[in-house]
Order: structure tokens, then C-alpha cells, then sequence
């Protein structure tokens, strides 16, 4: 049976991932934003992963999977989904390097709504629910 994931170095390599992306166009956060940020930014909120329940073999192993949201958060509705249009095509389509680790194409597995946060901010957001596999090399 393969280690187990260590999560960061995923984590990193996706939210470099999207830094790239963002082409200092907006920002890009990990597990939170600070209270006082400037609008459009994106957020990574990851788990840890765990083995795949699904994608095992005969000897019981199988990929790691880590799923991630990410928030697209902006100053109003064209703005928050620019944002999500800039991070999705890019944790889509570009498969992020892991040192020893062989990584799948990331797939997306959910995405709610766009919304207002509340009346008083003026700021929308999206959220997207993605699935990034890997094992070791």
C-alpha cells in the first residue's frame, strides 16, 4: 500500500496554480482572506484527502484524492464571475506538478450559485467544489 498524501505540497502547487492564473489581476488566498482585503480575489478552502474509495486495487490501493473549494469572491455579479471563469479554466486545464507524486487532471464536482453576500457590501461570490487525484511516482 502507497503512503499516505501529504496534502500541502498539493495544496501549494494548486494555489500557485491559480496565482498564475490571476496574473496579479486579483488575489489569491489560502483557507480564509484577511478582513480588510481588496476585491476580486479567490480563496482555497482544502480538506486533507483521503485514499479513493472508488479507484482501488485487487491489493486494496488506490489514488489519493484531496477536494478543494474555492470561492470566487467580487465587487459585483461580472466581477465575481470573471473571477470564476479565470480560476476554473485554470484548475481545469492546466494539471499542477507535485514532486514525487503523479497528478491527475483536476475535475469539478460541484458549483453553487452565484450570490450577494449581503446588501451592505455589494460583494457576490461563487463557490466550486473541486477533486484533484494523484498517487506517488
Amino acid at each position: 500500500m502507497s503512503p499516505p498524501l501529504d496534502s500541502l505540497p498539493l495544496i501549494q502547487a494548486l494555489v500557485s496554480l491559480m496565482e498564475t492564473a490571476a496574473d496579479n489581476k486579483f488575489d489569491v488566498f489560502f483557507a480564509g482572506a484577511p478582513l480588510q482585503v481588496t476585491r476580486p480575489y479567490a480563496v482555497c478552502y482544502p480538506d486533507i484527502g483521503i485514499k479513493s474509495p472508488y479507484h482501488r486495487t485487487l491489493v486494496n490501493d488506490g489514488p489519493d484524492e484531496l477536494r478543494h473549494q474555492w470561492t470566487y469572491v467580487g465587487d459585483g455579479p461580472e466581477q465575481a464571475a470573471w473571477v470564476a471563469d479565470k480560476g476554473s479554466a485554470a484548475l481545469l486545464t492546466v494539471i499542477p506538478t507535485v514532486a514525487g507524486r503523479r497528478v491527475w487532471r483536476t475535475v469539478e464536482e460541484s458549483v453553487q450559485p452565484m450570490r450577494r453576500d449581503d446588501t451592505s457590501t455589494g460583494l457576490y461570490y461563487v463557490t466550486a467544489q473541486y477533486l484533484t487525484r494523484s498517487d506517488p511516482t
